[in-house]
């Protein structure tokens, strides 16, 4: 989600026939690409991640994955998900870092990982999230993949690094996107994903998880925006 103007213009571009779920061979590029650059990094500044912090659920995946390549034991899953009213849509944090782990005191470094980011905007509530609990952390960020206008969103990320480049904000025109590398027909999702439920968000309408209300109801309320 990003600018409300914005996100409108680029939803009427979409269309259903053009959303392709990649295959795990094909995913795997992507992700040893972000493997690859988080790695690097954190050799060359000697840098200890002392938790990764997976947004769920498109962070999940990749989250775990770098976990495992950078030897960290600590995997905090936070959540966030856009709720749609109608005219509205509401932004709420579901699950967030627990108090037991860490204090205000600390000074931890984060690896916060997204899946698909798009405008940033709820890597960057998370992010500040973390900065708000813990103001002495370290935020370094790392997504799947990443519009290419957005690649600086997330503003309290020291740096942030991606597995491949897209247009999914809709803002670069074909021969931009042909000069970038990027498919300029495709919108591209995960072998996980579901295209039915991909496909009611892009249309801004609820789809029907499990207890969703109920869900909603207990969550706590981070940003409304207005639809129309």
């Amino acid at each position: 989600m990003g600018n409300d103007n914005k996100l409108a213009d680029a939803l009427k571009k979409y269309k259903k026939e053009n959303l392709y779920i990649r295959s795990w061979e094909e995913y795997s590029k992507e992700l040893n690409t972000l493997t690859e650059k988080v790695i690097e990094y954190i050799k060359n500044k000697e840098i200890i991640i002392d938790a990764v912090i997976p947004i769920e659920r498109g962070g999940n995946f990749p989250g775990s994955w770098l976990a495992y390549k950078l030897n960290v034991l600590r995997i905090i899953p936070v959540q966030y998900k856009y709720f749609f009213l109608g005219e509205t849509a509401e932004l709420r944090q579901l699950l967030g870092v627990p108090d037991n782990i860490f204090s205000k005191d600390d000074s931890p470094t984060f690896l916060l990982v997204e899946g698909n980011h798009c405008y940033g905007n709820m890597a960057n509530v998370a992010a500040k999230d973390l900065k708000n609990k813990f103001p002495k952390c370290r935020i370094i960020y790392a997504a799947s993949n990443m519009d290419y206008n957005y690649q600086n969103a997330v503003e309290d990320a020291e740096i942030s690094f991606h597995g491949r480049l897209q247009n999914d904000c809709k803002e670069l025109s074909e021969e931009e996107c042909i000069k970038n590398g990027i498919d300029p027909t495709k919108t591209i999702l995960f072998p996980w994903e579901s295209l039915e439920e991909e496909w009611q968000t892009i249309q801004l309408k609820q789809y029907s998880f499990g207890k969703v209300e109920e869900i909603r109801k207990k969550s706590r309320l981070v940003q409304t925006i207005k639809l129309e």
